[in-house]
Parts: C-alpha cells; structure tokens; sequence
C-alpha cells in the first residue's frame, strides 16, 4: 500500500508540473504581450503629437490585369525636405515588391471607410478603407533601397507642412526608453513604449517576397510591434530618431516577444550613400 500511495503522490506530482509547465507556456506570453502593449510613458506621450506629424503610412498598390489591389501597410518617417518633396526613410521590405506602386498617407489624411471591432468587448479597433481613401493618397516614389541592410527611402510631393525629425546623435544603450510609432494590424498612428533589452546584435532576415537575406545590425527592445510598423520610427526620449523598426519576433501562437531596430547611425550612413550615388 505504501508503494502504491508513492506513486499515486510521484503521479499527482507529475501531473500538476505538467499542468503548471503547459499553463506558463500559455499565460506568460499572453501577460508580456498585454504589458509590452498598455506600457505609456507620460513624457514621451505629451509630446507624441507634434512627433506623429514626421509619420507617414506606405501603402503598396498593384495592378493585374485592370484589378487594383492595396495589400499590406508600412511605416515611415520623414528627415528631409526639398520644396514640396518629402523624402522618408522606411525598412526596404516594405518596399520591395518591384511591379507594384506605392501610396503614402500623412497624419493629415482623413480617413475614409470603416472601423470595426473584432468583438463587442475588444478594445483594439480595426479600420478598413474604402475606395475613396485610397484615391485620396499621395504618390511615393522608391529613392533608394540598400543591398546589404533592410533599409531604404521614399519621396512624395505635397504642399502640406509636415516637420523633419532629426537623428539621435546620443550612444544608444541597453535600458533606453523609446517610443514607437507606426500602424500595427493596420492601425493608423499607435504609439506603444518600451525599452532597449540588448547590446547591438547581428540578425539576418528573409524576405518572404523574393526570398532575399539581409543581414542587419540591431537592437532590440520590447515596445509592441506588429505587422504594420516595419519602417516606422522609435523615438529616443530626446525625442529625435533612436532607430527605424525592421521586425519582431513572435511565439508560435503569434504573441508579440520583442522587436528589432536599426540604429540611427546605420541608418544615417545608408542616406549618405543615397545622396552620394
């Protein structure tokens, strides 16, 4: 009898380390994704109004045989300006699709169209445009898109006035706050908070369009990112460009775990190559 209540007990103690491994697995990646989402920091968002007018969204359309198409949205964010064009750097899968155009949106662009909820309690509203939106957009023109880093720049004309963010020129390092804005699930204009988790890493990433490697130097940090901010811009608390967002990195159910982002030095070298060419 004795034996038999110790592997009852082995059993139930099995069984609950289990219940307890399989429940971590779940409920762990669900409470970093809701933290790395609700995080705010009040100084960094009192100022994020004036910040969100360097934004833009980037809109790929693509025309087959008379059908025209708006697949996929990116973000961008706007460092100069030369009469009524813009130029904006953004990350080049964003752009990378050589027989399809590209649109831009500003935080002027009224939006037309829908905006649903997935369900009666959800908080996340999702908006869906309609034609007249996509007719209103401004023409983006490919300035530059590098070999070797997943980086590039588009440029638009309008008589709009919309300020320039300048770069970081501050070390980046590990615990840095930034705030990231952009359009996750294709949300116009969130702003979700966080800080630098790591030193300067190596990644290499795979288009899933043409297959093509890039091998990147970045950060990364755990504000929230989504589909949607790739391009868009993290902001340092001196509220200059820290970095422009390339990617994340998801768990197999597809919560958020953390996100990627080229430094600005990078990026300001990858200009300088485009104004040298």
């Amino acid at each position: 009898m004795k034996s038999l209540n110790n592997n009852k007990s082995v059993f139930i103690g099995v069984t609950l380390g289990i219940v307890a491994a399989v429940s971590c697995s779940i409920i762990v990646p669900v409470l970093h994704e809701k933290k790395c989402k609700n995080r705010v920091y009040k100084d960094m968002q009192s100022k994020a109004e004036t910040i969100e007018q360097s934004v833009i969204g980037i809109i790929p359309e693509t025309k087959t045989d008379g059908a025209v198409s708006h697949d996929g949205i990116g973000s961008g964010v706007i460092f100069e300006k030369n009469e009524n064009i813009y130029y904006a750097v953004t990350a080049a899968h964003v752009v990378e699709n050589d027989n399809s155009s590209y649109k831009i949106f500003t935080r002027n662009t009224e939006f037309s169209g829908q905006s649903v909820k997935a369900d009666e309690n959800a908080s996340v509203v999702f908006e869906i445009p309609d034609e007249n939106y996509y007719e209103s957009l401004l023409d983006g023109k490919v300035e530059y898109k590098s070999d070797t880093t997943d980086l590039a720049i588009v440029s638009f004309e309008t008589e709009e006035e919309l300020p320039l963010l300048e770069f970081e020129d501050s070390k980046i390092e590990k615990g840095n706050r930034i705030m990231c804005i952009g359009h996750p699930e294709g949300n116009r204009y969130e702003k979700t908070y966080g800080t630098i988790t790591s030193g300067l890493k190596t990644a290499t990433t795979v288009s899933k369009l043409s297959g093509t490697k890039s091998t990147d130097k970045i950060y990364e940090h755990n504000a929230y990112l989504n589909f949607g901010n790739s391009g868009g811009v993290a902001i340092s608390e001196n509220m200059k460009i820290a970095g422009i967002n390339n990617g994340g990195e998801f768990t197999k159910a597809g919560h958020f775990s953390k996100g990627f982002m080229i430094p600005y030095d990078i990026v300001e070298e990858n200009i300088e190559k485009w104004k040298n060419n």
